[in-house]
C-alpha cells in the first residue's frame, strides 16, 4: 500500500494514523470488521469470508457515508498493513429529503439499505428461485453464503430494532484492532483523536455500542474501567440478542446470554482515561 508520510496525522511507536481513504482502504477495513465483529470468531463464521466485504460495508458504510471526517485507520509502519480502524459520528439528527432523522435511526436504515444493495432484498423471498426482484448474480451470491448465513441476515433484518439498544443523541464510535496489535495503544489513540476534534462546549458525553458475552469482553470489563476512582462507563440500555443458536453458544463458549449494550461516558473523563493509558 503506497502511503505518503505526510498523510499521517499521528505516529506512535510502530504505527501511523491517518484519515480513511475509501478507494484504498474499504476492502481492508471490511475484512478487519468481518474478522473481529462477531463473537465466536473464526473459523466458525455466521457470514463466510466470501461475504466479508459485504458484511463490513453494512457495519461501516453509514459512517463512511455520513461522517467520513471521523473515520480513521492505523497502519503498521514496518509492513504497511492496515491494522486498525475507527468510525465515529457526532450523533445529531441527519438532514434528509424528508426532514431531520435521529442519527441512530438513520444509521440503522442506511445499514439495511446497504444490506439490500449487497445481498438483495433480505426477506423470505430469497428462498423463491427466480424471484423477479432479485438480480440473478446477487441471488446466487447470497445463496452461496449458505443457509446459516441467510438465517443470520434474516434475523438481523427482522430483529434489529428489538435487539439493538437505544442510544442518546450524542457522539458515538466503534473501532477494531487486528489480533497481534492489541494492547499497544491503538484504540486509545483513535479515541483521543476523535474526542479532541469534538466541540468542547457542545458535547459532554459520548456513546459506544458493544457486544458482550462470556467468551469476549464482558459487561463487567467495561464497568470496571475507572479513572481516579470514578467509573468511566455506565449502561444506557442493553438488549439480549438471539442470533446465536444454543449449539453455537456452546461451541464458541459464549455463555448463556449475548447482549448488545449502549455505554455512556463523560467525554472529559474518557479523554483523561485514554491519555493515561500506556
Amino acid at each position: 500500500m503506497d502511503v505518503s508520510e505526510r498523510e499521517y496525522f499521528l505516529r506512535s511507536g510502530n504505527y501511523g494514523f491517518r484519515s480513511y481513504d475509501h478507494d484504498r482502504d474499504e476492502r481492508r477495513v471490511c475484512e478487519l470488521c468481518w474478522n473481529n465483529a462477531l463473537p465466536g470468531g473464526r473459523p466458525f463464521p455466521l457470514v463466510p469470508k466470501s461475504g466479508a466485504v459485504s458484511f463490513g460495508r453494512i457495519v461501516t458504510g453509514p459512517f463512511a457515508e455520513y461522517a467520513r471526517e471521523y473515520f480513521y485507520v492505523a497502519d503498521d509502519l514496518g509492513t504497511g498493513k492496515l491494522v486498525g480502524y475507527f468510525t465515529g459520528a457526532e450523533g445529531g439528527p441527519v438532514k434528509t429529503g424528508d426532514g431531520k432523522v435521529p442519527w441512530i435511526l438513520w444509521r440503522d436504515r442506511m445499514a439495511e439499505q446497504i444490506a439490500e444493495r449487497e445481498f438483495g432484498e433480505i426477506s423470505f423471498r430469497l428462498y423463491i428461485p427466480g424471484y423477479a426482484y432479485l438480480e440473478g448474480a446477487k441471488f446466487l451470491y447470497t445463496l452461496s453464503l449458505g443457509p446459516r448465513a441467510i438465517q443470520f441476515l434474516l434475523h438481523a433484518k427482522y430483529n434489529n430494532a428489538e435487539e439493538m439498544p437505544k442510544a442518546p443523541d450524542c457522539p458515538e464510535y466503534h473501532f477494531h484492532v487486528a489480533k497481534g496489535h492489541r494492547g499497544e495503544g491503538i484504540g486509545s489513540k483513535f479515541i483521543e483523536h476523535f474526542l479532541t476534534r469534538l466541540s468542547a462546549s457542545k458535547y459532554d458525553k459520548v456513546c459506544a455500542q458493544v457486544t458482550v458475552c462470556k467468551a469476549q469482553k464482558t459487561l463487567d470489563y467495561y464497568l470496571g474501567m475507572t479513572y481516579k476512582g470514578k467509573r468511566i462507563w455506565t449502561v444506557y440500555d442493553k438488549r439480549e440478542t438471539r442470533m446465536y443458536t444454543d449449539a453455537e453458544k456452546k461451541e464458541w463458549h459464549l455463555g448463556p446470554v449475548v447482549e448488545n449494550v449502549s455505554l455512556i461516558a463523560k467525554k472529559d473523563r474518557l479523554l483523561a482515561f485514554v491519555r493515561h493509558q500506556p
